[in-house]
């Protein structure tokens, strides 16, 4: 007797059987898919750190951080933060100490518990999953028929994508702050308003990506007259302060001069608007700060306002996302290429917005293969000029289909 006639008949005799084993199948399918793509993560990460000089990596900084935390030291000293690289066999010190705020290190405490190798291995295969579940989460948005059919080109879209292999090899955090937005995304577009506003300080602990983001996006929720949200954003802001100053009451003031130190270095050779003006302007303050980066960035503000914060215009939380994070990725002074990541959430977007409006599958599942042939033409000129600058036109040109999908598609 086959296994579908015994159901049958089963399901005469004993009613509901058959749909809590089709449940219970479904639910061990399920397992067996997320163990397979945790040990296929796992392996990938494996692969990766045994090819790269893990130990003179972005990760280190993470690590060193979470280390010096759970063994009593101080991040922020640069007698103790320059020393311990040597412990660790490190050569390359990018830094004179944490370039973050303080809570970071302490999410990677327990990093810092592990051997260097195994921490990097576990960091980036969380990375990996992280990113698989940003794209799932996106693709599972209420609204959008048919959006799964588009998970597996988005997926390969993704492998290819430039920041994402940058984010991999340097061990960067891209890949939590991309998944920290689409969670916040996915609570919104759920109606879980309040849930999904309290993970927005957490951004903060990247200031330079979170500070503007939380900026527009709470604008965004006061037009949309969100308050309980702003005030969950506000005890949000709170609580990370006050889990800082339970470690080090001065961490605050010790930041502010790192961080001041670190953006008067590098200000005007990333990939923004200020960036991009002072390539053209050869770094004259004037013509970098007022004439292009300054008029620029006024612009594209005024894009985001216009599109997102008009009366009587409702907008989905994806849509205002994306176009939150290029907006972010193009005024904010201090960005790097593995940053671009983030503008995942407008690609994928964009993507379902091809779809929405009929297009097919052949054509909106390319889009993301468009920028990513862009990302590594641009490797190009930056190569001969010796600069990351001109990857700023990836975020100009996502930001322009934004204002035709905020327009193209009104909600």
């Amino acid at each position: 007797m086959t296994a579908g006639i015994r159901i049958a008949l089963l399901r005469l005799i004993r009613p509901g059987y058959a749909m809590k084993t089709f449940k219970h199948l479904n639910r061990l399918w399920i397992t067996l898919a997320l163990l397979t793509l945790s040990l296929l993560c796992i392996l990938v990460a494996i692969c990766i750190t045994n090819r790269i000089d893990y130990h003179n990596n972005d990760f280190f900084s993470f690590f060193l951080a979470g280390h010096l935390v759970v063994t009593g030291g101080d991040p922020y000293s640069s007698a103790q933060w320059v020393p311990a690289h040597q412990t660790f066999n490190v050569t390359w010190v990018s830094d004179q100490a944490f370039l973050y705020p303080l809570p970071l290190a302490l999410l990677f405490a327990p990093f810092g518990l592990l051997s260097l190798y195994t921490a990097f291995v576990l960091w980036l295969a969380l990375s990996e999953s992280m990113i698989l579940a940003s794209l799932w989460m996106l693709t599972s948005l209420k609204g959008i028929p048919g959006a799964k059919r588009l998970l597996i080109p988005l997926l390969a879209g993704v492998i290819f994508f430039r920041p994402t292999t940058l984010t991999l090899f340097q061990g960067q955090i891209s890949a939590w702050l991309c998944f920290l937005l689409v969670a916040v995304v996915y609570l919104w577009e759920k109606g879980h308003w309040e849930w999904g506003s309290l993970l927005l300080p957490l951004l903060m602990l990247k200031p330079n990506i979170g500070a503007p983001l939380i900026l527009l996006l709470g604008l965004w929720l006061l037009f949309q007259k969100r308050y309980r949200s702003l005030w969950f954003i506000l005890l949000g802001g709170v609580a990370l302060l006050l889990i800082g100053f339970i470690q080090d009451p001065r961490w605050v003031v010790e930041y502010w001069s790192i961080g001041n130190t670190k953006l008067a270095a590098t200000f005007g050779g990333s990939p923004t608007v200020w960036g991009l003006g002072a390539l053209i302007f050869h770094n004259r303050p004037v013509g970098t700060l007022l004439l292009l980066g300054g008029g620029c960035a006024l612009l594209v503000l005024f894009g985001f306002f216009w599109s997102a914060l008009r009366p009587g215009v409702a907008r989905s939380p994806l849509a205002v996302m994306g176009l939150a994070v290029t907006v972010t990725l193009l005024v904010t002074p201090y960005t790097w290429p593995y940053d671009q990541l983030l503008l995942l959430i407008p690609i994928v977007g964009l993507t379902l917005a091809l779809h929405r409006l009929g297009f097919r599958l052949l054509i909106s599942s390319t889009l993301i293969l468009v920028f990513d042939l862009l990302a590594f033409l641009l490797l190009i000129p930056d190569s001969i000029l010796g600069v990351e600058i001109l990857n700023v036109i990836i975020p100009i040109i996502i930001f322009g289909l934004c204002l035709w999908e905020t327009h193209t598609l009104p909600r």
